[in-house]
Parts: structure tokens; sequence; C-alpha cells
């Protein structure tokens, strides 16, 4: 295993020449190249990896210490993005993904805060890294040198008040939009000059990513507001439907996840789950259940089958992972593997508890089928993992960042 060594620098740092282009690799497997993956869902479609690496102990390729944080990090070719707090400080880093080495790093002051560091990961899209600090700093860098393209701040530029717990949902591209779940209906910002486009009112707004979807053949942004979950036109903001959810503590955090012209929301504190059609711009509930009450791990939808883990992460060693029907909200099966996260490699879960347990299981609703299992060095994993060319990318709060080999 190799230790990257890491900087300290307030300015961009460019190491080495330029690496492979990411359309050389392409066919060795997919980019990720944002939150939750190639199309925001958590899934990726590579087949050529063995669930059984992670068997006993998981090999590590390469560690490399990122600062404290949540935020998962995205891969474009040959590269990976990531950001973590250290020092008072915000860093963004650009390492090398196969080896882990720094190519270039930017940093700015920003807070830890009481969940401490970054909770929304980058987004690279057109050559352009698109960071969100948790006090609402938004920078837009250069993929290739970190040199920034643009800054804005939420609070600052456009007053919208941070939620609780600060921005978390990571930012998101669409066309040539740049959406991020901020004020009480969310904003967008030109990608290449950071205006405004769009955005509704300055009070807070949720936690979790906005998802793009098309629902009833036309374009929408689904987004889990304060205390609702909404759908807007992505080129203006106009509302096109909207459903009340509300929790105890106004926490909406995992992503809502849309299935066809239907939307599944979950929410802990009591709230549980539910189905909605919202076809024809229209909300009518189909079931609601207590099955899945998650704190802030969101799901995979698969051949009509609802994956995700139930629990609260404040308690520990609690958690189950469940399968649900989801056309009826039956429950499939279920089993219990702690608090934590999940992805969808090809037809196969990969879990990540929050004790840094690494689980493969068949996504399958014919019962629970565990393939391997295996620990990391103990710490606190409530960062999703992230995946690439038969790579797991795995992230610990206190700032170390690993590299799975899982072929």
């Amino acid at each position: 295993m190799r230790r990257a060594p890491v900087f300290r620098h307030g300015k961009p740092l460019l190491l080495g020449c330029l690496l492979l282009a990411a359309s050389d690799l392409g066919a060795e497997g997919d980019d990720w190249p944002r939150w939750r993956g190639p199309a925001g869902n958590g899934i990726s479609a590579e087949t050529q990896w063995n669930p059984a690496a992670v068997n006993s102990h998981p090999r590590m390729i390469w560690k490399a210490s990122v600062g404290t944080g949540f935020a998962s990090v995205a891969v474009r070719g040959p590269r990976l993005y990531t950001l973590g707090n250290e020092n008072g400080k915000d860093t963004v880093f650009c390492l090398e993904a196969e080896t882990g080495k720094i190519v270039w790093i930017y940093s700015y002051p920003c807070g830890q805060g009481s969940y401490p560091g970054p909770r929304a990961t980058p987004a690279v899209d057109e050559g352009f890294v698109y960071t969100l600090s948790r006090e609402g700093h938004i920078f837009c860098l250069d993929a290739e040198t970190g040199k920034p393209r643009w800054a804005r701040h939420l609070v600052k530029d456009f007053r919208a008040a941070p939620p609780t717990w600060d921005f978390a949902g990571s930012p998101v591209i669409s066309g040539s939009r740049l959406i991020l779940n901020a004020g009480e209906s969310g904003i967008a910002l030109d990608k290449k000059s950071g205006e405004r486009l769009w955005g509704s009112g300055g009070g807070p707004g949720g936690y979790a990513t906005p998802v793009l979807a098309e629902i009833s053949g036309k374009p929408a942004v689904v987004l889990f507001r304060l205390s609702s979950v909404a759908a807007l036109d992505p080129a203006s903001g106009a509302e096109l439907w909207s459903i009340p959810w509300r929790t105890d503590s106004d926490v909406n955090a995992a992503d809502p996840l849309v299935i066809g012209n239907t939307v599944f929301v979950s929410s802990a504190y009591g709230r549980g789950c539910a189905l909605y059609d919202v076809g024809g711009g229209r909300s009518r509930e189909l079931w609601k259940s207590g099955a899945f009450g998650t704190h802030f791990s969101s799901f995979v939808s698969m051949d009509g089958y609802i994956y995700g883990v139930d629990g609260d992460a404040r308690q520990f060693g609690a958690g189950t992972l469940r399968c649900l029907e989801a056309r009826t909200g039956r429950e499939a099966w279920s089993s219990r593997t702690g608090f934590g996260s999940l992805i969808a490699v090809g037809k196969r879960l990969i879990v990540l508890n929050s004790a840094g347990v690494i689980i493969t299981a068949e996504a399958t609703p014919a019962a629970y089928r565990e393939l391997a299992r295996g620990p990391l060095p103990r710490n606190q994993y409530w960062t999703p993992p992230a995946f690439s060319r038969g790579t797991l990318y795995v992230r610990d709060l206190s700032g170390d960042l690993v590299a799975i080999d899982m072929k």
C-alpha cells in the first residue's frame, strides 16, 4: 500500500506532466463524475469486478489524507476530486485516481462546523470542477490546473439561509446550469459565469442533492426542501408539483428516488417512507410505510425493487438493509447490517456500514444473498463509497481516503 503525500498550500499546485486522456481509459470502466455516480442514482454499469475482493481484509491500493469531512469523490478519467477541512481551511484535492498522488490543491478559509468539514461532493463537467462548502462557498475550478474560473457565496451573494446543519446537497449540472439545494426552492447558476439564472426565497432549504429526472416526458429537478418534496422546471425554476413532507427536525437528507412517473421519499425521526404517483403534474399517494426511516442514506432502484438502509446514524450498530417492491411497498427481505450507505455495481450491491465493514450482496428480491464482507480500519464511515474502473473509493470522518482493489 502506498500512502500519498499531502501538501498544504493556499494556491493550486500542478505536479508532473499531463496524464492519459480520459477517453483512453473509457473502455476499462466508467467514470463516477458526481455525487451518486454517472446518472446520480447510485448505480454503476460496470460488470468486470469481483465481489469477493473484500472478503476478510480488503486490499488497499493507496491511502491519502484529505482532511475531515463527508464529501465523497468524483472520478473523471485518470483523475479524482474531493475536498476536506483542516486548520480552518477547506482544500479541494485533485489526485491521480490510480496512485493517490496529488496533481493540484486549492484552499480557502472555512470553519469546520459542528459536524466537521464539507458535506457536498464535487461535480466534474466539461473540464471544470464545481464544489460547495458547508458555509456556502461555490467554486468553479479548472479540472487540469485548479485555477478558479469563478467563485460565489450562497449567503453573501444570494442571501440563501443555511439549514441548521449547514449546506449539504451536492452541486448538479443540468445543461448550462449549476443547480443547488439552497434557498426555499433551489437556485440555478450559469455554469460558465456563476451568474444567477433563477432561485427562490432566501429561507433554508433541505440537505439532499437535487435529482435530475424525466417525468411524463418532461425534464424536471426533484428537490427535497425543508418540509416538502417538489419538482421544478430546470429552465425556469417554476414549480411543477409539491408534496408536503415534514420531520420533527426538518431533516430531509436522503435523495428522492424517481422511478418512472413515481417518486419515493424517506426520512428518519419516525417519518418513514412513501411512494407517490406524480405523472401529469399531479401527486397521488400510492402507499406509505415505516419500512424505511433513513437518516441520510440514499437508495437505489433496480428491476422494480428499492434497496436501502433503514436506520439512524445516532444509534450505533443499528441499521437494516431492506429490499422493497416499489409498486406495493411490500418487503421482499431484510438483513441487519448496521447503519450505512450503499451503491449498486452491475447487479450487485456494495454496502458500507458506519463502522467500516464493506458488504457485497446480490441485488435480487428472491432473498438476501451475501457474497462477501471485510473490515476497514476502525473509524466513522458516513460518506457513501464511489466506484470507478474496478476500484472502490472510501472515506472516513478523520480524513483518510482509501482506494480498494475490487478486481
